[in-house]
């Protein structure tokens, strides 16, 4: 048996103690902590409700075969590894979704699933935390952190390709 299947319950433990030392009703701190954090959950569902449905449609549409056939990147940028940079900014678990397609279709130790890896360890779902983070706090002019956000994601595409084609391959 691993020593970590004792670390919660040492940890929740010695939370009891020390809120035993400080004299605090631990179970009116966890009620009362319990009750806030399902508030927010309410407060950010619509937000993340949103983003679930737009990643739907985005997923149903054919619009990055379109693109793809418009632009004719189909010789320089693989199809799947294009639909993982669409959807990396727009959802964590859509492009973990399209992660494990491209390994299971190229292999995790291709170019192809170096690529995708690099990808999904340095860019961030920036839509979705605009969208939730910002929502939920009630911020409404989110331009500027858009433009950064997005302008962050190209350039950590653009520095993918050259960090995988020269370390890797």
């Amino acid at each position: 048996m691993s020593i970590t299947v004792y670390v919660i319950p040492v940890l929740i433990l010695c939370l009891m103690v020390y809120a035993l030392y400080k004299k605090v009703n631990a179970y009116d701190s966890f009620i009362k902590g319990a009750k806030e954090g399902a508030k927010y959950a309410f407060e950010i569902l619509p937000y993340i409700a949103s983003m679930i449905i737009a990643t739907a449609v985005f997923k149903s549409s054919d619009f990055l075969n379109t693109l793809v056939s418009f632009l004719n990147f189909a010789q320089k940028i693989n199809l799947d590894i294009l639909t993982l940079m669409f959807f990396k900014p727009i959802s964590g678990t859509a492009s973990l979704a399209v992660l494990t397609e491209i390994f299971k279709t190229y292999g995790p130790d291709s170019y192809t699933g170096y690529f995708a890896s690099t990808i999904q360890g340095s860019t961030d779902t920036t839509l979705y935390i605009i969208t939730v983070y910002f929502g939920a706090v009630g911020i409404k002019d989110i331009k500027y952190a858009l433009k950064a956000g997005i302008l962050v994601d190209i350039m950590s595409f653009i520095i993918t390709f050259f960090v995988v084609r020269y370390l890797f391959f």
